[in-house]
């Protein structure tokens, strides 16, 4: 890439996301999300002291997902490696997000409960992450049977039609995807629901 070719090529710093969704029966997916910022040169503190290369945050979320709702019903972190002593309690700021919805607003009610000053950049950054993986996983989990397949308006609506300029809500793939699964995108009645 152009950009690239222009600098150093020496890599100071790395963030890795990585999500993977696993089945928990018919019910549920458990979305499992970790984080890992790696600084790949040695540094000077504030106090001028020197600092090596090291991992600075470690991050794990898993989340326990409800096949027909949507909604997380359980919640669990570990904070393998922080940089400061109070990280290591921030796990505790995720209690909040049991119940929630992975639906519209999931987002704000997020940073509402964990930005800023009550909670973790990080553990924000991934739990952020992570939601679109699990809708993902949701898809698969139900696309594996086609017994348990369902699409609905309401599906679409939350979480297909206009997310990117593919899904659009006048574009073909929308239109293909109604048809198929027999939903009126502008009236009231549906087949597959």
């Amino acid at each position: 890439m152009k950009l690239l070719d222009e600098c150093t090529k020496e890599k100071i710093q790395n963030r890795t996301i990585d999500i993977s969704s696993f089945e928990c029966g018919d019910d549920y997916i458990v979305v499992c999300g970790e984080l890992h910022d790696r600084r790949l040169v040695p540094t000077i503190s504030l106090e001028g002291k020197p600092r090596s290369a090291t991992s600075v945050h470690h991050m794990r979320i898993c989340m326990k997902v409800s096949i027909r709702t949507l909604s997380i019903d359980d919640i669990e972190a570990e904070l393998p490696v922080v940089p400061h002593e109070e990280c290591a309690e921030m796990h505790r700021t995720l209690s909040g997000i049991r119940g929630l919805t992975l639906s519209p607003g999931f987002t704000r009610q997020v940073k509402n409960q964990l930005g800023g000053r009550s909670g973790c950049i990080h553990l924000t950054t991934l739990l952020l992450a992570m939601a679109p993986a699990a809708i993902q996983g949701f898809w698969v989990h139900n696309d594996r049977k086609p017994d348990r397949r369902s699409v609905s308006r309401e599906l679409m609506e939350n979480y297909l039609i206009d997310t990117c300029k593919v899904w659009r809500r006048e574009g073909p793939l929308v239109k293909k995807v109604a048809e198929t699964a027999g939903i009126d995108l502008n009236g009231q009645l549906e087949k597959n629901q």
